[in-house]
């Protein structure tokens, strides 16, 4: 009989079709869950591959799902890499991981679960030397309806806003599982250095 807090991990993908199924980024949604529970979070992971996949700046950019900072770290405006990962790691990656969320239930919040697991189903879908996971740690907001106001904005400039707060203690968190700064709050861990 298996264990029912025993955390389990499984994957599906969203591909982009053109010629070969191949030349365009995956989209990779991995849910952490215990056979007692459907779901303890998610975590959201699009694979790219650079110099195989088009333009990653102008496909970020119409694609409102992914985060808008990381392409503006990692790509140049023509889609070539720009050398910070290089300048961080010694190397350019064959395959860039963009961890774009992470979410967990909220009775399973504050218990470390999300970060291990997100880590874990990156390097699971690595899967090739010279692979760096990147993300930008920031909390994410709720959805709001029209009209409804955002607690987390405020028009002065003197009030620490509490996804500034929360941004802080995410980065530091991020940091223990090896997550380190590269340029305007773009954190990257490298998952494997060599064959």
């Amino acid at each position: 009989m298996s264990d029912p807090n025993r955390l389990h991990i499984s994957y599906s993908a969203f591909q982009f079709a053109d010629e070969s199924w191949t030349g365009r980024a995956d989209r990779w949604t991995a849910t952490f869950y215990t056979p007692s529970a459907p779901q303890v979070g998610t975590a959201v992971i699009t694979r790219v591959i650079p110099g195989v996949h088009p333009n990653p700046f102008e496909a970020f950019d119409v694609d409102p799902g992914l985060l808008d900072r990381i392409p503006g770290v990692l790509f140049t405006e023509d889609g070539q890499l720009t050398p910070v990962l290089r300048d961080a790691f010694g190397y350019d990656p064959s395959v860039l991981l963009l961890l774009e969320s992470v979410e967990v239930e909220p009775e399973w919040r504050g218990k470390g679960v999300g970060m291990s697991l997100a880590v874990t189903a990156l390097r699971r879908l690595a899967g090739a030397p010279r692979s760096v996971a990147v993300t930008y740690p920031a909390p994410i907001h709720p959805q709001h309806t029209d009209g409804e106001e955002c607690p987390y904005e405020s028009d002065d400039p003197e009030v620490r806003r509490p996804d500034e707060l929360a941004t802080v203690a995410l980065r530091k968190a991020w940091a223990k599982h090896g997550f380190r700064p590269l340029a305007d709050g773009v954190y990257a861990l490298p998952l494997r250095h060599s064959a």
